[in-house]
């Protein structure tokens, strides 16, 4: 498995939040090589997903808002 090809999948997920690609790069090493070729399936699907501005930044803002909520507390 090409360990590069797979993190370039991770930072470019539109998917994955920021501590989401933290964990899965760390995780890389540990991982075995069925995880990782699943991991690169759904990678890779979900590159096809049609991600419009509008709706990553409705994400964006879902995110923001959860982390004013828990400094909060």
């Amino acid at each position: 498995m090409d360990l590069s090809r797979l993190q370039k999948l991770i930072d470019r997920s539109h998917i994955l939040t920021e501590a989401e690609r933290t964990y899965w790069t760390q995780s890389l090493p540990k991982m075995n090589e069925m995880q990782q070729e699943r991991l690169e399936q759904i990678l890779t699907k979900a590159k096809q997903i049609p991600w419009t501005e509008q709706v990553q930044k409705y994400f964006a803002s879902i995110a923001q808002t959860a982390r004013g909520v828990v400094s909060k507390r």
